[in-house]
């Protein structure tokens, strides 16, 4: 059953969340990562998501930083409706997404991170632009939309994923 309240003021956040990412753009005039978690269902905050979000933000600072790109303005927001990381860099966009994309394919958590890449002009940067496959599903080898349309995995089995994801994680 769907939470109407909840599903609002997760409609609500997306929609500050776009209003958040064209005003950094306009204000710095450069390209932007927009990093959130791939959450199934109505509750987006616990805090076993905003350590692996935490965990996100680090790997993707760690890989700028290593390739030597200066960060303009960072922010990480935390919010029931999940956590949100704004990074403002001066790198080719489809460099970034190609950073986001390695990181989302080779991280152990990498499936769960969500990292978007706009340029300058509000522009996504799309994995096809790139010519790299779908999202796969968290559970099996299909594309994650599909396993998501044909509704192929319980709610239960998604979030027991995630959080003995972050379990093993946690303990290496």
């Amino acid at each position: 059953m769907i939470d109407e309240k909840a599903l609002s003021r997760i409609l609500q956040s997306r929609e500050a969340r776009s209003d958040k990412q064209k005003d950094l753009i306009s204000k710095f005039n450069k390209n932007l990562i927009s990093f959130t978690l791939n959450i199934p269902g109505n509750i987006k905050d616990s805090e076993v998501y905003r350590n692996i979000h935490k965990e996100g933000m680090k790997v993707i600072l760690d890989n700028l930083k290593h390739k030597s790109i200066p960060i303009i303005y960072k922010e990480e927001i935390q919010k029931s409706t999940g956590s949100e990381g704004y990074i403002v860099v001066d790198l080719e966009p489809l460099e970034l997404k190609r950073m986001a994309i390695d990181i989302e394919e080779n991280h152990f958590l990498g499936r769960i991170f969500d990292i978007d890449v706009f340029d300058f002009e509000y522009n996504q940067i799309s994995r096809a632009d790139l010519g790299a496959d779908p999202r796969g599903c968290l559970l099996c080898n299909k594309e994650a939309r599909i396993c998501i349309r044909e509704r192929n995995h319980t709610y239960e089995e998604l979030i027991n994923k995630i959080y003995e994801m972050w379990q093993k994680y946690d303990n290496i």
